[in-house]
């Protein structure tokens, strides 16, 4: 019975965020139907096809492999439609926390007799729905396509339930944090901005740490061998597989694995969680600061700090690269690094912004 409760009392909220974010109701569907089940017909009914399209189709050998390629276009479709998606994830997000804030109405929400979490919750609740119900439509469409097209014959319908599970923890996942980003963030400018920042961070900080250790002839070291010039690929190519969440948003079909899957679904939760306590404790007079916590500002602070400083020591590399001064250009870039971006960022930290 409580429960029953706890979710009718979320009518109200659903219906206000439906109010606030109607138009991508409407308009998110219908645009992944151009992504994905428009790109099919397209692909099957609507181009020149091969007059011999049949014949080829039977005649030819498929591999496992072969088959996604030719029929399925390996999922690329699936892959488009997924990023339409995070991006409408992460305005829909910008529109339910960001602008709130900028408009004064976080406040007046506050008031009602909600509790944060279950106004959070109900943010998070539409934007679940919304995604699910526009993958789980085109889907069907896309699976009717090619079930009517001349590559019937190879419908598989485990290919569509595995795309459309994979599709949607990385919707969700990627829609969950950019919630998150929101709930400690204080302006629509520092949640746009840090919320692509987190997402290319991994990547970034890597490759910086790397080549700051090779100005100081720090190499990694593998099964006994030094590498030099190939070290940061080894590094990429670790944060590629399981930091990068473009690399999972941009896997094809064959690379989706149950490994994947997990670790989108523990991003899933575990944002999801984190955005909860965040919101709960929402400071609403620091709106328009970079950072509505203290301890977030001292972790941005010294974050923002650390990368500029790494870039400025490989500037200095460079620069005196020719000279042979590589390491001696390295930290005298890092130090003239570290105390600007300690600067600037304590200036920006004190800024309210309008947006």
């Amino acid at each position: 019975m409580k429960g029953n409760a706890w979710f009718k009392g979320m009518r109200p909220l659903l219906g206000r965020e439906y109010a606030q974010a109607r138009l991508f109701v409407f308009a998110v569907p219908i645009v992944h139907f151009l992504t994905l089940g428009m790109t099919r017909m397209n692909q099957w009914f609507w181009s020149d096809l091969d007059t011999n399209l049949q014949n080829r189709l039977e005649d030819h050998a498929f591999s496992h492999g072969d088959l996604y390629r030719y029929v399925y276009d390996s999922g690329s479709h699936e892959v488009v439609g997924r990023f339409w998606l995070l991006l409408a994830a992460f305005v829909l997000a910008l529109v339910q926390i960001g602008v709130e804030r900028r408009n004064g109405s976080q406040e007046l929400l506050f008031s009602m007799p909600y509790s944060r979490n279950r106004i959070y919750f109900s943010k998070w609740l539409l934007g679940a729905l919304l995604f699910t119900g526009s993958l789980l439509a085109n889907t069907l469409v896309d699976a009717i396509v090619l079930a009517a097209s001349p590559a019937s014959d190879y419908f598989r319908a485990d290919y569509f339930a595995v795309q459309f599970g994979y599709s949607l923890l990385v919707v969700l996942a990627g829609y969950s944090c950019a919630l998150l980003v929101g709930s400690f963030t204080g302006s629509v400018a520092s949640q746009t901005v840090l919320t692509w920042v987190l997402v290319a961070l991994p990547i970034v900080f890597v490759e910086l740490l790397d080549y700051s250790l090779r100005a100081h002839g720090i190499y990694l070291e593998r099964h006994g061998e030094l590498y030099d010039s190939y070290t940061h690929v080894l590094w990429g190519d670790r944060i590629q597989d399981w930091l990068n969440f473009f690399g999972y948003a941009s896997a094809e079909y064959l690379a989706i694995s149950w490994a994947k899957a997990l670790a989108l679904l523990a991003l899933l939760i575990a944002s999801l969680a984190l955005g909860l306590l965040a919101y709960s404790r929402n400071p609403t007079e620091n709106n328009g600061k970079l950072m509505v916590f203290k301890r977030g500002e001292t972790v941005l602070r010294y974050g923002f700090v650390l990368c500029a400083s790494m870039v400025a020591g490989l500037l200095g590399t460079e620069l005196l690269r020719l000279s042979g001064g590589e390491q001696v250009g390295y930290d005298i870039g890092f130090v003239i690094g570290c105390v600007l971006s300690a600067l600037g960022i304590r200036k920006l930290l004190r800024l309210r912004f309008k947006y």
